[in-house]
């Protein structure tokens, strides 16, 4: 039987605590929806609002893996942009070149990170943390530009003990060495790190090394294996201070 997430509390026992920030932290899903609709009315202003959110959502879901091929290490961040703005141009039938890109990047960033937005459940649990004298680092698969630019839109700056993402780490989730960095750089073993990420992929590759991983099941799909401990909201997360 799947995982299924009820309101039950959680505790979790640990020295640190490292948090995903996409769609954990940050309200990222929201924040790339309203990026992209800037920017694709600013390089498509013929497009008809159908076709605008049909190419916003091909965007998103991203179906030749070029986020993925990112984090993997075997591509840049722009390389990874232009890919998917190729991606949704073709789905068009309308062709991109530099300037193109060059427009995308400067009206999608700059829409993006009016849009950054905490969810309140994590703001409340970075506060548990502190009172419980719990250190917390962020881990995300994007470039550590993007996330320390979240990390100061969202007001959060002082709040983290590491900021780590795949590019600084040379590994992306769920490459067990994305995991076992994270803790080596805040000097606990994987067992005493909780983990916390609305990925169900990257939430099971840090339980697989022996992280306290919890998935975020903000949607309540309960599709995660039996075996993984599920939340739909981290106010149900409660944490106990270890070791020194």
């Amino acid at each position: 039987m799947p995982a299924v997430p009820d309101r039950r509390l959680l505790v979790l026992r640990v020295a640190a605590l490292v948090l995903d920030m996409d769609d954990t932290i940050n309200q990222t899903d929201r924040a790339m929806r309203a990026g992209l609709r800037c920017a694709t009315r600013a390089l498509w202003p013929q497009l008809g609002e159908p076709d605008r959110e049909r190419s916003i959502q091909e965007y998103v879901a991203d179906r030749t893996g070029w986020f993925d091929r990112f984090a993997r290490g075997e591509i840049d961040f722009e390389e990874m942009r232009r890919g998917r703005l190729v991606d949704m141009a073709n789905g068009l039938g309308v062709r991109v070149d530099d300037e193109h890109l060059r427009r995308f990047e400067s009206t999608y960033r700059s829409a993006f990170a009016e849009a950054c937005t905490p969810w309140p459940d994590a703001l409340a649990l970075i506060d548990r943390a502190d009172a419980a004298g719990v250190p917390v680092a962020v881990l995300s698969n994007s470039a550590q530009q993007m996330t320390v630019m979240k990390v100061r839109r969202l007001g959060l700056e002082g709040r983290f003990a590491q900021v780590f993402s795949s590019d600084q780490l040379g590994a992306g989730k769920p490459d067990p060495g994305a995991y076992r960095a994270a803790c080596a750089r805040l000097d606990a073993v994987p067992a005493a790190v909780g983990y916390v990420d609305d990925h169900l992929r990257d939430a099971v590759g840090a339980s697989r090394v022996g992280m306290q991983s919890v998935w975020l099941d903000r949607g309540g799909r309960g599709e995660g294996p039996a075996d993984q401990p599920a939340v739909a909201s981290l106010d149900q997360l409660l944490l106990e201070h270890v070791g020194p």
